[in-house]
């Protein structure tokens, strides 16, 4: 446990280096925050002095310097657009989009698992096909359009649901399912794989065999061996929802972190990017970590080659 520490520990200083590293020599070359700031009619002595006032005058290289001792003790500086510390931005809008990110795994998981599971099972019937078309479905609809046919059925045409903000829980529905279609429809087919390999193993002819209840190897056997694969698949994508969200809250106006990091590329607002992936490098790495001790729960062999190394 103490070389897991230390290893997780070494690849989130590498990481959390290399992202801001990257993202701070990748917003220098988008554009120029001054112009931003001031208007496209700006004079030259205007952006000059802009420039001057948030640093940006100097050597890229003697920014990037002061930039890794800001990152030291966790100052990212004040954003250009709202004028405040970046770093409080952003943990103020992380709540909003972590509810957001763990009802829509709720709803991936709690529906694409049991699916992928009847689907395996019943895969030469019409239960099979139906869950197949289904992941074929949510696969190859984008976000963003499943996101306004939701707008347009739900909250245009039957009233039910209201299609943007981020007043209440009626608000978080329909992003939530729209974040949570493609991860689904990908756990349904991927369950359904993994769920039809196992079948064909000896244990469960030998279960089998012994009279056990078909509920009892379903759930108890089969569903356990296919856990483990997938605590690695919900780890990555917990990743890909935090980069869905972006999308998912631009198309509902949900005041999350994924709309204020695009709202801020537009602002070419420099602090609010970095702190976003700052916080966005820490929570993978985190999750990440926490997926590896689930895995020692999940499937004992792995805890004992961890105690023997």
């Amino acid at each position: 446990m103490a070389k897991l520490l230390r290893q997780r520990l070494l690849q989130l200083v590498l990481v959390i280096l290399g992202l801001s590293s990257l993202v701070f020599f990748l917003v220098r070359i988008s554009g120029d925050p001054a112009s931003a700031i001031a208007g496209a009619d700006a004079d030259p002595e205007t952006l000059a002095a802009i420039r001057s006032n948030l640093g940006l005058n100097e050597p890229v290289l003697v920014q990037y310097v002061r930039f890794l001792g800001d990152l030291l003790v966790l100052d990212f500086g004040d954003s250009y657009q709202y004028r405040s510390d970046a770093m409080a931005l952003v943990l103020d809008r992380f709540p909003a989009s972590a509810l957001l990110t763990i009802l829509a795994m709720l709803i991936a998981v709690g529906i694409g698992v049991p699916a992928g599971v009847l689907g395996a099972v019943h895969r030469d019937g019409l239960l099979g096909r139906a869950v197949n078309g289904l992941a074929i479905l949510g696969q190859s609809v984008p976000n963003f359009v499943l996101g306004l046919v939701l707008i347009m059925i739900f909250a245009v045409s039957l009233g039910w649901l209201p299609s943007f903000g981020g007043e209440g829980v009626m608000s978080l529905i329909l992003p939530a399912v729209t974040l949570a279609a493609f991860i689904c429809a990908r756990q349904m087919r991927l369950v359904q794989a993994y769920t039809l390999e196992e079948l064909s193993k000896g244990y469960v002819r030998t279960a089998n065999s012994l009279g056990y209840s078909t509920r009892r190897i379903r759930y108890r056997h089969i569903l356990r061996n296919v856990s483990v694969p997938m605590l690695s698949l919900v780890g990555l994508e917990l990743g890909q929802f935090i980069a869905g969200s972006v999308v998912v809250e631009s198309v509902f106006s949900w005041p999350g972190l994924g709309r204020l990091m695009v709202e801020s590329v537009t602002a070419r607002d420099y602090p609010v990017l970095q702190a976003g992936v700052f916080v966005i490098g820490v929570l993978v790495v985190l999750i990440n970590f926490i997926v590896d001790l689930l895995y020692q729960v999940v499937d004992p062999r792995l805890k004992a080659q961890l105690v023997t190394r």
